[in-house]
């Protein structure tokens, strides 16, 4: 099958399922193509369906697993968005989390968020994370 890398606003209206015309575009190209989700749409999508839709943690997960675990759709950095997901399940800011298993093992990540080093320092080893001074 074909695939479609999708943006932000084809993967929402796929995952809030509002019944609006964009939905049954983005429904249309869900069932003729593999979608392909790079992390920064994931990522941003996080965000509109926090802010816009006013999601909760816990529904976001069980979209973004149910999305993992479909067939036809491809995510991009796929081992890693999942340990992302997985940390986000666990109390970790989804871009947070994001940023730190798509980062490169053995790199340094310099924050200011005193929280992020915390939570970094207790779940991840595959990456330092360290207060900016």
């Amino acid at each position: 099958m074909t695939t479609r890398t999708v943006d932000t606003n084809i993967l929402v209206r796929l995952l809030v399922r509002d019944d609006s015309e964009q939905w049954a575009t983005a429904a249309r190209l869900a069932a003729d193509y593999r979608i392909v989700v790079v992390p920064t749409v994931l990522l941003e999508t996080a965000w509109v369906l926090r802010s816009r839709f006013q999601f909760a943690r816990e529904q976001m997960v069980v979209l973004f697993r149910h999305l993992a675990s479909t067939q036809d759709v491809v995510l991009v950095e796929r081992e890693n968005v999942l340990k992302a997901i997985d940390a986000f399940s666990k109390g970790m800011d989804f871009a947070d989390a994001m940023h730190l298993y798509l980062m490169n093992t053995g790199d340094t990540f310099i924050t200011f968020d005193r929280d992020l080093v915390r939570f970094a320092n207790t779940h991840l080893n595959s990456v330092s994370v360290e207060l900016a001074r």
